[in-house]
């Protein structure tokens, strides 16, 4: 029996991966290889999960919170980052009364003439976190993990794609849309307010965009600042060509983990004998461009200090001294190098008493006697 030939379906999410690297697509999207799992994104998925499930009790029992439950909720995540983003969260979060409409992680759904259909047979699919309807406004929240708030937001192709989405699909006599990214790290929000004239090239932008895929022919990689995110870098040949075979990028065995920490090793020194030549050919001849990514100078500032007058400063402007000491930073680092270059290192473990410990665990290189 013949295989069933895969339907074609696209999202902005596949979009912006084939333009971030066509290899990385086709790897993904038309391979079949999972994109492997990286910490940011477990934080963003769970986060997104706890709030899914926190807004359907919500509207389910008619509260505007319920912070006893969300509690609870949290006890079964042992992520320290996550619990703390979700209870600023929690404790930040009221949810608007009398709302008209509303739907969570709703998934939308359109087939290749533009028009809304099953989510079996999207041709185009989005998912929206949470949108609702106020009056003649249709309102669309998004939740972010990012640890950067931007002072603007432009009105990209995903924005306006998520809005005419929404209009579509759920609320085609909107007057207008607002989509609200909502940084859940920060309890910050930024507002983009979208009109109907502005929604009504996406269909063809996006088609544009889907076209040139279907073109395709090659899915050539493109390194860049994109192939540290990609997930699919143990399969990638450039890396592959650059380094090593890709049971040595990504270990099964432990034979394989050997040669791996082993590359690993030569790499590190190789590194710092080609950033020296690479720099002087870089002084000599200019900065050097790979993908989205430049190799050249760049000017930074630095600053001396006097703790003394900057404390003195800072009291003066107002501040109070459990409010300055925090910002005089004071390591151990920088004291075993001062006290060594006073040549009094006898010292270091008396000035280290005064404060306390926190042990981690940090899996690196270290010299072990044979």
């Amino acid at each position: 029996m013949a295989a069933q030939k895969r339907r074609k379906q696209y999202s902005f999410s596949r979009l912006d991966l084939y333009d971030r690297c066509p290899w990385a697509y086709k790897t993904v999207h038309l391979d079949g290889v999972p994109r492997a799992e990286s910490e940011p994104l477990f934080i963003g998925r769970t986060l997104h999960e706890m709030v899914e499930t926190y807004l359907k009790r919500l509207f389910e029992h008619g509260r505007q919170t319920d912070w006893e439950w969300a509690e609870k909720h949290a006890a079964g995540f042992d992520h320290p980052e996550v619990l703390a983003i979700w209870s600023r969260f929690v404790n930040s979060f009221l949810l608007p009364r009398n709302l008209e409409a509303w739907g969570v992680e709703a998934r939308l759904a359109f087939n290749c003439k533009w028009q809304p259909t099953a989510w079996s047979r999207g041709y185009f699919r989005m998912v929206l976190d949470w949108h609702f309807r106020q009056g003649n406004m249709a309102v669309i929240c998004d939740w972010k993990t990012s640890r950067v708030i931007p002072q603007t937001v432009e009105k990209d192709l995903q924005l306006l794609t998520y809005g005419w989405g929404l209009r579509q699909a759920v609320y085609p006599q909107a007057g207008e849309i607002l989509l609200r990214l909502h940084f859940l790290r920060y309890g910050k929000e930024v507002e983009v307010f979208m009109s109907p004239a502005e929604l009504q090239e996406v269909p063809d932008t996006l088609m544009d965009k889907i076209s040139r895929i279907e073109r395709e022919k090659h899915f050539d990689p493109k390194p860049g600042s994109f192939c540290s995110h990609c997930g699919v870098t143990a399969h990638c040949p450039v890396m592959a060509q650059a380094l090593a075979p890709v049971e040595v990028l990504a270990p099964a065995t432990r034979e394989q983990a050997e040669k791996a920490a082993a590359l690993l090793l030569t790499l590190r020194n190789m590194e710092k004998e080609l950033t020296g030549r690479l720099k002087d050919w870089v002084k000599a001849f200019g900065p050097v461009q790979v993908g989205d990514m430049q190799f050249g100078p760049a000017e930074t500032v630095s600053y001396d200090f006097d703790p003394q007058q900057v404390t003195a400063v800072l009291l003066e402007a107002g501040l109070s001294r459990e409010e300055v000491w925090p910002l005089l930073s004071v390591t151990k680092t920088s004291l075993e190098k001062g006290l060594r270059k006073l040549r009094r290192k006898d010292l270091l473990d008396l000035a280290l008493k005064t404060g306390s410990t926190k042990v981690s665990e940090k899996i690196d290189f270290r010299k072990v006697d044979l």
